[in-house]
């Protein structure tokens, strides 16, 4: 822990006498003050990537459950790559919504970038378009392809859905009322596993359950994220705080384009890479079932290690009134103890039994997830680290240094992952080595950018 607080506070590029200058300026923000801030947020993210174990869960107990799981794992895919270049709206909100002119232009772009992807998204889901992309560029079975159409039809409005509900996330983060994020949440959490439950019961079409699970979430969530916006008077509240920096935000289409391209970038490169890796997966040697144990395992470890991801936000929001030995304590804090779960889950009998219980007691699906969950038992920690990283950048402006880690990841990633399976491995377990090996190369890219003047 000591030398996870002296990277820390390195990479803060200050020196002793800085620092104590720096506790003496910024102790308006506690560890508990913190905290409080980052739970409704965290919960936010963790429900938000809940759906995707609880529904894995659901499917596993439907008819045909490999094929089912795959064909949704590569169409999630699929849907998320094409929102990709709209996720970063969240910290952009965050970080342009206290004046007024940026907050606009911002709309403006989120509306228009989120329209176009799902149009594209509305293109792919023509059959011979379909299924070029499942069966000739991802490589999948014509019966995980014909599993996994129900879902995609169903999810063609998700990229303009995701932007909005991020735009008006960020202006609640920036307006200090993270709790109706977090309540916002709770109701997309409660949505998926009432409809799962349902759904199961039923004995309902896999894919269709799939399909009408993630849309209703998001479209759920962000109803309530816009009336909670207006409820609590956000705008208003985000006018009568002022913003010393105005002149440094982007005011015009052309500025909020060319302020958002890196970021953009910086998640197409991300869910790329992911996609091309469930390409790769699929011509393993064991293809089928690592499809779906991929989907499966990397789902369940996202929607614990993503309860770090909201670090970013609280850095960038909180790092000028902070004490950054307080920043640093937290950020350690948040990643050791969401790293004790996966740790759990790989490496006890009980944990054991909790991944049988998700997975449906099927054992094919049991003993391929397992090692891929104790590869990557470290991952909360290293996004920890990752977003703590990313928000310190983005405070300082460096955002091209983010797109220039995520490629370095991305690269990394593909090279270790289609080594491995060319070298006639396991396809699940060869994704979490590429994963791994991809998270630590950005993060060491991250920490040299902080140093760079």
């Amino acid at each position: 822990m000591a030398h996870h607080r002296l990277m820390l506070k390195k990479i803060m590029n200050i020196s002793p006498q800085q620092g104590q200058e720096g506790n003496n300026t910024a102790s308006g923000r506690s560890l508990l003050a913190l905290l409080k801030q980052f739970i409704p947020l965290s919960l936010s993210d963790v429900a938000m990537t809940l759906g995707d174990p609880l529904q894995t869960s659901a499917l596993s107990r439907l008819s045909f459950p490999q094929e089912t799981l795959a064909g949704v794992g590569v169409v999630k895919g699929v849907a998320v790559f094409l929102e990709s270049p709209i996720i970063m709206i969240l910290h952009a909100s965050t970080a342009l919504g206290g004046q007024a002119k940026s907050r606009r232009v911002l709309w403006q772009f989120t509306v228009i970038a989120g329209l176009a992807l799902s149009g594209i998204f509305l293109f792919l889901t023509w059959k011979p378009l379909y299924n070029w992309l499942l069966l000739d560029l991802f490589g999948v079975s014509s019966s995980i392809a014909a599993r996994g159409r129900t879902a995609f039809l169903l999810m063609f409005l998700w990229p303009f859905v995701i932007a909005w509900r991020r735009f008006f996330q960020g202006l609640l983060i920036r307006a200090h009322k993270s709790i109706a994020v977090g309540w916002a949440s709770v109701a997309r959490l409660t949505w998926v596993i009432v409809t799962l439950a349902v759904g199961v019961s039923l004995r309902l079409d896999g894919a269709f359950l799939a399909g009408i699970t993630m849309m209703g979430a998001i479209l759920i969530e962000a109803v309530l994220v816009t009336w909670f916006g207006l409820r609590l008077g956000a705008i208003s509240i985000l006018n009568q705080q002022g913003y010393s920096e105005t002149k440094k935000l982007p005011q015009t289409f052309g500025e909020v384009t060319f302020y958002y391209l890196p970021l953009a970038s910086t998640m197409l490169l991300v869910w790329g890479a992911r996609a091309i890796l469930l390409s790769l997966i699929a011509r393993a040697f064991d293809g089928s079932i690592a499809l779906a144990v991929w989907p499966a395992a990397w789902g369940l470890l996202l929607s614990i290690a993503n309860g770090t991801r909201m670090i970013q936000q609280v850095v960038i929001s909180a790092y000028e009134e902070t004490s950054r030995r307080t920043l640093a304590a937290f950020v350690i804090i948040v990643g050791l103890s969401f790293t004790l779960i996966p740790f759990f889950l790989g490496y006890t009998d009980q944990g054991l039994f909790l991944l049988r219980q998700f997975l449906g007691n099927n054992p094919s699906l049991v003993n391929a997830s397992r090692p891929v969950i104790q590869i990557l038992s470290c991952l909360p920690l290293l996004l920890a680290l990752q977003n703590t990283f990313q928000g310190l950048l983005i405070h300082k402006g460096k955002n091209w240094f983010i797109n220039l880690a995520t490629l370095v990841a991305a690269i990394l990633t593909l090279v270790v992952c289609g080594t491995l399976i060319f070298t006639r491995h396991s396809g699940a377990n060869s994704a979490a080595y590429g994963m791994l090996a991809g998270v630590i190369g950005e993060i060491i890219v991250l920490f040299f950018a902080l140093q760079s003047k």
